[in-house]
């Protein structure tokens, strides 16, 4: 485990943010991943096996508030973990990378590569939430903030965006959220998640985009996928994983992996 160190700037003050990670491999080619709202950088641990990590440098970084991050606390907004991904970046010696983002982060894989465009050679955004952010009535918007708290409401969520897989599956993840993320952090993303936009700095950015998605995913489907990131990125490119629901790092890990490097191979230099 490595833990960088990097001065940002943080409500008009320098202040010092030790984002933690995990690292696998030393190739030449440096891939930073990024996690969802629900789960920490373990959610990626079933497909490291499977990651070749003589080609690929992985750095899954967890956000403030999650996992080896689980202490800061921050605005929690969208420029913010930009500005923090970045900054990991510069610790790391990293000029030029790819990004790896799910869910809520692969909104950040937009944000990321519209402020540094130059150093972003390729982006994966699995099963992502865009750039537009995801504008929830006053009875859904309840029932996800609730998931940070009811405990019932957290498994119904994870069996529903996983096309009903066990109780037991629902039980583990349950338990690793609650331990890896920090309450105050849960509210603070669903804001920047519900409330966020920022489409037209998107729009034509020539980064290569692989967008995955489940056909058990039902709100984050290819049909969300043609009116946002394959609408905006002229270089995008969507793959639809067969059987499999929200979390294809878990459900599919061998795949996942396979797929993600032939990609990532496509745009090495």
């Amino acid at each position: 485990m490595n833990i960088s160190t990097s001065a940002i700037e943080h409500a008009g003050e320098n202040f010092t943010a030790n984002l933690g990670y995990v690292q696998h491999g030393t190739g030449p080619e440096n891939v930073l991943v990024m996690h969802d709202w629900l789960g920490d950088h373990t959610n990626y641990e079933a497909m490291r096996p499977y990651l070749d990590g003589t080609a690929f440098t992985y750095v899954f970084v967890d956000l403030r508030g999650y996992g080896k991050s689980f202490h800061l606390r921050g605005t929690y907004t969208i420029e913010e973990i930009s500005r923090d991904c970045l900054a990991l970046a510069d610790t790391l010696g990293w000029h030029r990378f790819h990004l790896i983002g799910h869910s809520m982060t692969g909104m950040a894989t937009q944000r990321i590569a519209a402020d540094a465009c130059a150093r972003i050679k390729s982006a994966v955004a699995i099963c992502p939430v865009s750039a537009a952010g995801n504008r929830l009535d006053e009875a859904s918007l309840a029932f996800f903030a609730s998931v940070a708290e009811n405990d019932d409401a957290f498994r119904r969520l994870l069996k529903f965006v996983t096309g009903g897989l066990s109780d037991r599956w629902a039980e583990v993840k349950l338990r690793q959220h609650r331990a890896n993320v920090s309450a105050e952090c849960r509210s603070g993303y669903l804001t920047m998640l519900t409330t966020t936009n920022f489409v037209d700095e998107v729009r034509g950015l020539q980064t290569p985009y692989l967008v995955v998605v489940g056909d058990k995913d039902p709100g984050l489907d290819e049909a969300a996928m043609q009116q946002t990131f394959m609408a905006w990125h002229p270089r995008a490119e969507l793959l639809k994983i067969p059987n499999c629901g929200h979390y294809p790092m878990q459900e599919c890990p061998p795949y996942l992996a396979t797929v993600i490097e032939n990609f990532l191979r496509r745009h090495a230099s």
